[in-house]
C-alpha cells in the first residue's frame, strides 16, 4: 500500500476553516459572534455546559440575551459553534505547516521528512501552550471531555485533530519506507502528537510534574528542544 496519502485526501488534510462569503456586510456580526464564541468558551470551560447560563454568557460578551439567540438559537448550538470556532483556529494555525508536509509526501521526499515533522510538532505546541488567542479553551475541552453526550469535542477531532494525525502518520510512513496503515506508523503518529499536546489540556499536570510555576523563562524552549530530539529519534529509528 502506498505510504503517500491520494491527492483528495491530502486537500482535505490542508483544508483551512470555513469562511464566509466576502460579500454581505457581515464584518460587524461576525465580530459580536466572535466575543460571544469567546465569552461562551470561558464560561463553558469554567462551570460546565448545565451549569453556565446564556444570560451570564451574553452579560460577559456585552451583548443582549436575545443577541444569543439571533446568533446561535440555542445554548446547544452555541455550544458546537464554540468546537467549531476552535477547530477553526487549530486548522488556520496549521495550514501552512500541513501544505509543507503535504508537499513533502507528493515529492516523496524522505529527507525532508524531520524538517516537515518538527514544523508540525512545533505549530502544534506553540498553540497547546498558549491561551492569548482563546482565552480558557483548553478549560472548556476539558469540560466537553466529561460530557458523555457532548459533540463538541468530536468535532474538533474529526476536524482537526484525526486530519492532523493522518498527517503525522504519512510521514512517519514516508521516513520508514512502511505503508501508512502500518500499526508501528499509526502508533508513532499517536504518541508523538500526543507528546506535542502535553503543553495543552493536560497542561497543569504536566507543570505540577516538572515543578514549574509556568513555561516561562525558558521552559517551553527548553521542553521544545527535548521534543525536538525525540522526534529525531523516531524517525531515525522504526518502531518494531
Amino acid at each position: 500500500m502506498n505510504s503517500v496519502p491520494a491527492a483528495s485526501t491530502a486537500a482535505k488534510i490542508i483544508a483551512g476553516p470555513r469562511r464566509r462569503p466576502e460579500s454581505g456586510g457581515y464584518a460587524r456580526g461576525d465580530e459580536v459572534r466572535g466575543r460571544i464564541l469567546q465569552a461562551a468558551i470561558m464560561l463553558f470551560g469554567e462551570q460546565g455546559f448545565a451549569s453556565a447560563s446564556t444570560r451570564a454568557i451574553a452579560a460577559k460578551a456585552g451583548v443582549n440575551p436575545p443577541a444569543l439567540q439571533y446568533y446561535f438559537h440555542n445554548k446547544e448550538r452555541l455550544h458546537q459553534a464554540c468546537g467549531q470556532y476552535i477547530a477553526d483556529r487549530i486548522k488556520g494555525h496549521l495550514q501552512a505547516p500541513m501544505a509543507r508536509a503535504a508537499e513533502v509526501l507528493r515529492a516523496a521526499d524522505r529527507a525532508a521528512v524531520p524538517d516537515a515533522l518538527w514544523t508540525l510538532m512545533e505549530t502544534v505546541v506553540d498553540h497547546s501552550s498558549s491561551e492569548t488567542e482563546i482565552p480558557g479553551w483548553t478549560q472548556f475541552l476539558a469540560q466537553a471531555a466529561a460530557e458523555v453526550t457532548d459533540t463538541s469535542l468530536t468535532l474538533i477531532h474529526r476536524e482537526a485533530v484525526e486530519p492532523l494525525c493522518e498527517m503525522i502518520a504519512a510521514l512517519i510512513a514516508l521516513a520508514w519506507s512502511r505503508p501508512v496503515d502500518d500499526e508501528a506508523v499509526r502508533l508513532g503518529a499517536v504518541l508523538a502528537l500526543n507528546q506535542a499536546r502535553v503543553f495543552g489540556i493536560h497542561r497543569q499536570s504536566a507543570l505540577t510534574l516538572m515543578d514549574w510555576p509556568d513555561l516561562g523563562d525558558g521552559r517551553l524552549e527548553r521542553a521544545k528542544l527535548c521534543l525536538k530530539s525525540m522526534m529525531s529519534s523516531l524517525i531515525a529509528v522504526p518502531l518494531a
